[in-house]
């Protein structure tokens, strides 16, 4: 989690530790060229001994309902993502000077990917943006994504 010292300017990490439970499902036709994934996690949070605050613990699940088609010499994929964040327990500790605070997002947008064949290597690139159309005690805005991958 990286360093943290209280009172700091900045942090490079929280103080705590998260550990998180992640299935994975994925279907991909390869008749028609569908795609769906959905990644259903909860994260354990553990307690930041430096300010006694434990952050809740969140349920988040992201899916992606995407179509892919040949593209120049690869393969270009277009649909839709979600994400959904809910804290199914409160914040705590004498540091949780703001009560349980539990937090829930959604959010849904577009996404992008591309794969291509170099030599014996694959190239893969993703984008993905998500506006938050829903929040509760958090903040709201925008999830951008945007991943390169070169797998050799």
């Amino acid at each position: 989690s990286g360093n943290y010292q209280a009172g700091r300017l900045a942090n490079p990490g929280l103080g705590y530790w998260t550990f998180e439970l992640m299935p994975v499902f994925s279907w991909i036709s390869t008749k028609i060229g569908t795609e769906f994934t959905v990644f259903p996690a909860v994260d354990f949070n553990t307690i930041n001994n430096n300010t006694d605050y434990r952050s809740g613990d969140i349920f988040h699940v992201d899916a992606t309902l995407a179509q892919h088609l040949p593209l120049f010499g690869g393969i270009i994929g277009a649909g839709a993502s979600v994400n959904y964040m809910d804290q199914i327990t409160g914040d705590s500790g004498s540091g949780a000077k703001l009560g349980p605070f539990q937090m829930q997002s959604v959010a849904v947008g577009p996404t992008v990917s591309y794969v291509h064949k170099i030599r014996k290597s694959l190239l893969v690139a993703s984008g993905s943006w998500l506006p938050q159309i829903h929040t509760r005690n958090t903040t709201q805005g925008n999830f951008f994504w945007a991943k390169l991958t070169l797998a050799f």
